[in-house]
């Protein structure tokens, strides 16, 4: 007997231990799939006249914290001095409070998706609490969408902010008397506010700091809004008003040129020799924007060598910033002075074939000049007829002159040869470059591209209507175009038609005022989705 009870005693302590043993999710059996939710909290919803300084909520089953900081939303904000503590207990979160809260005040409490079971970290269901510290639980609201202002897609994860109009430290300096985020259709719902008259803003809260920094997309509105008993509507676009200048980052020397890089696209950019000097004046084409504007290229020319230079950069909202360059291009080692000149072009998509009315685009390694007066090239029909191809008749470069688009209208039965003349197109570096066989292509009856047209019936006088690509890029840009519109040439896929409409008549369609008062200029984006196909036209008439 003594042998057995020896024996039960084990037991028993193996248990006392394992009662004392971390919660941990049970092994095996099926996946739980059902999320927990909230039971009870002390205070009750909707409760008033508390003075407890702690918030307790019950769920159904064990749970536990996650990202606590990115999900709790408090409203309002509680001061930097009266800090919370959290405290988990088996299937019950707590938040203690250093101090007591603000009196006669309507709180609310939103963990979102904080709080989730421990076996599959499933968020739990109405995780979220308000109560009134007075008398008087507040019950207005306001509730809408944010959305993109170029895309009009929703836009998630958004903060959304109502800053008292007597907080004259504003959205860039003060801290929001409420605040929540928008979920991922970009909805949002503020409730239980105080009645007053609010500023509300919507912010890409970039380093999650609860105010509006340069640089970050916000959303605005022409006038504070009135909280009352009645809830209201209020849909936000993101735009990116912008008052800073744009900033040189890094600088990458070469030995035919020089690579800039600024922290946003630029619209335009010039270089000036210091002191002046009408002899060391770069040539256009010698200072080039790349990657979507975020870099400029200097190229080392007969205008442009070692020396000192005033860049001036201008962004796409207007801003210029100048900055003093010292420019060296380095002399390459002798090493590297022997490796094979660069292939003067390369064919876009190296085609073997070409619609008879199609195009080919060739590609330069650097910025090429074409000669005054002399075609750039010649247009061989099935070897026996030969005709000269003009610049811009037959033949266009893009801002960057390191494409030329050839747009072919031959009659040629077979076969086409294209040949470039080397001497009638000069590379701006003046460096020798390997020039290839001509480009030899069979002509084909069938168009591998399509066109979008149609009818345009607007009131706007001023405005530039798009092509965008599924990524929302621009492909084709058409100004203000007068009764009908036509993209020709556009490749096989997804596109969408946007009008960027420039109000005021300035010449350049403007976003987001720094004022953060001043709509945006007007964006019209057609509903459709078109789908482009080869050798097809498509039609879709605009309204706007």
């Amino acid at each position: 007997m003594a042998f057995c009870a020896e024996r039960w005693l084990a037991v028993a302590a193996l248990g006392a231990l394992a009662s004392c043993a971390a919660v941990a999710p049970p092994q095996g059996g099926p996946r739980d799939v059902t999320p927990p939710r909230r039971i009870s909290s002390v205070p009750d919803s909707a409760a008033r006249n508390v003075k407890l300084r702690s918030v307790r909520m019950v769920f159904s089953e064990y749970v536990q914290l996650k990202d606590v900081s990115k999900n709790l939303l408090i409203t309002p904000q509680l001061p930097a001095d009266n800090p919370y503590k959290t405290r988990e207990d088996r299937n019950t979160i707590i938040l203690l409070f250093d101090k007591p809260l603000e009196e006669n005040t309507t709180y609310s409490f939103n963990f979102r998706n904080a709080v989730v079971d421990i076996t599959e970290s499933l968020p739990a269901k109405n995780a979220q609490l308000s109560f009134s510290t007075g008398a008087v639980l507040d019950s207005g609201a306001v509730r809408g969408t944010v959305t993109d202002l170029l895309t009009t897609l929703p836009v998630a994860e958004t903060a959304v902010a109502l800053f008292r109009t007597t907080d004259t430290a504003g959205v860039r300096r003060g801290r929001p008397y409420y605040l929540t985020r928008t979920d991922k259709k970009g909805n949002y719902n503020l409730g239980f506010l105080r009645a007053g008259t609010y500023n509300l803003y919507a912010i890409a809260d970039k380093n999650n700091n609860s105010r509006f920094d340069e640089g970050e997309r916000i959303g605005y509105l022409p006038g504070p809004i009135t909280i009352g008993p009645a809830p209201l509507t209020a849909d936000l676009q993101l735009t990116h008003p912008d008052r800073r200048p744009p900033l040189l980052t890094t600088q990458v020397p070469g030995p035919t040129q020089l690579r800039l890089a600024f922290n946003e696209g630029l619209a335009a950019a010039a270089l000036a020799p210091l002191p002046p000097d009408p002899a060391r004046t770069p040539a256009p084409e010698a200072v080039q924007l790349a990657d979507l504007g975020h870099n400029v290229l200097l190229f080392k020319s007969g205008g442009l060598a070692d020396g000192r230079y005033l860049l001036t950069a201008t962004d796409s909202s207007g801003n210029v910033a100048h900055d003093t360059l010292s420019v060296r291009f380095p002399v390459p080692a002798a090493s590297a002075r022997k490796t094979v000149a660069a292939l003067a072009y390369t064919l876009e998509g190296s085609p073997r074939s070409v619609y008879r009315q199609g195009q080919v685009r060739f590609q330069f390694p650097v910025p090429m000049v074409p000669v005054a007066g002399r075609p750039v090239g010649t247009l061989v029909e099935d070897s026996v007829k030969r005709r000269p191809l003009l610049v811009p008749a037959d033949a266009v470069f893009n801002p960057a002159h390191t494409q030329l688009t050839l747009t072919l209208n031959t009659k040629a039965k077979a076969r086409v040869e294209l040949v470039l003349d080397s001497t009638a197109l000069v590379p701006v570096t003046g460096q020798p470059l390997r020039w290839p066989r001509p480009a030899r292509l069979i002509v084909t009856e069938v168009d591998p591209s399509g066109t979008l047209l149609g009818t345009i019936k607007t009131t706007a006088t001023h405005f530039d209507l798009q092509l965008l690509n599924d990524k929302y890029e621009v492909v084709q840009t058409l100004a203000a175009p007068r009764g009908r519109y036509r993209f020709e040439h556009v490749a096989p896929g997804k596109y969408r038609l946007r009008a960027l409409i420039d109000a005021n008549g300035d010449g350049h369609w403007r976003g987001g005022n720094p004022d953060l008062r001043t709509p945006a200029e007007p964006v019209y984006l057609y509903p459709k989705v078109i789908q482009m196909r080869s050798n097809f036209e498509f039609e879709e008439n605009l309204e706007f």
